[in-house]
């Protein structure tokens, strides 16, 4: 296995964090069109105020709403598509940082904590499932390589 330098673990993050928001900026903007909301939010991937409350009904959530958690689950799963190319040894320790990142980035952008437990179980079940499926994926895909490492 191939050491790799405090750089190239710098750079791969850097990676990461750009291929994340502009996926999450891309699937944002496809729910937008999708769901004719008249502004497009530019924070939209750190939007936790606006956020889907799942204790009404499934009726009662706004097309913003609806964009936010499409938004979300997209750029995570696509996302991992890219880990899964590009940084197959380490994929969920840059999923995780990754998400560490995000959170910090929303608690920036939207000056104040996120306190809706739904955000958090969004968050932790895209993390996980980016983690699970990306894993999965390197497992049957490259499975002479990944049961070496």
């Amino acid at each position: 296995m191939k050491d790799i330098t405090s750089l190239d673990i710098v750079v791969n993050l850097l990676k990461c964090l750009f291929t994340f928001y502009c996926i999450y900026y891309i699937a944002g903007s496809i729910c937008f069109g999708a769901f004719r909301l008249e502004i497009f939010d530019g924070k939209i991937p750190f939007d936790f105020k606006s956020w889907i409350d799942f204790t009404l009904c499934c009726t009662s959530y706004s097309s913003q709403q609806l964009a936010n958690l499409i938004s979300m689950f997209s750029a995570y799963f696509f996302s991992t598509l890219f880990y899964v190319v590009f940084l197959p040894s380490r994929l969920w320790d840059y999923a995780i940082t990754v998400t560490f990142f995000h959170i910090i980035a929303s608690c920036l952008v939207m000056l104040s904590f996120p306190l809706s437990w739904s955000w958090w179980l969004c968050l932790g079940t895209c993390l996980l499932m980016m983690i699970a499926i990306g894993q999965m994926v390197l497992y049957c895909c490259r499975s002479d390589e990944y049961k070496d490492s």
